[in-house]
């Protein structure tokens, strides 16, 4: 399939927009691990899930595009829409999501702080009420026992 000079700017125009569409998407994964999913194991996960993901779908705008077939001009443009976006709107995307991530901290700190002075409260009310029903019974008991037993014949 040939492809003069103005369809080939035109599909390196738009395969530079939509690497900047995945750097995006990858922004996505970079503000779960602001807000706390970055554990080795998540990491892991959320790279493979993007790499499978952009691969597929940078296949079908190959196919799409230029119909299937490999033309570095179309990859080099997507890795400079990702790395354009990356290195400017996804710099100060960074920030924003540590801002972020602090607030979610800092409110599900707060709201752990909160459930456990709930449950701690929950607790001292059930031994109270625990210790009045054992007291309650043992004076049953006691009451109980002193009473004369009858003989049968």
């Amino acid at each position: 399939m040939h492809l003069n000079v103005y369809q080939q700017s035109e599909i390196f125009y738009f395969a530079f927009v939509f690497g900047a569409a995945l750097g995006i998407y990858y922004d996505l994964y970079r503000l779960l691990r602001y807000l706390g999913l970055d554990s080795k194991a998540a990491v892991m996960t959320q790279d493979i899930i993007f790499m499978s993901t952009a691969g597929v779908m940078c296949f079908l705008f190959a196919e799409v595009t230029v119909n299937g077939r490999l033309r570095a001009f179309v990859i080099f443009s997507h890795l400079i829409g990702f790395f354009s976006y990356r290195f400017s709107f996804g710099m100060l995307s960074g920030f924003v999501f540590k801002f972020l991530g602090r607030i979610f901290g800092f409110v599900s700190g707060a709201a752990v702080k909160f459930f456990e002075w709930i449950t701690k409260g929950a607790e001292k009310f059930a031994c109270y009420f625990n210790d009045k029903y054992r007291q309650i019974s043992c004076a049953f008991v006691k009451k109980h026992g002193e009473r004369k037993k009858f003989k049968t014949i």
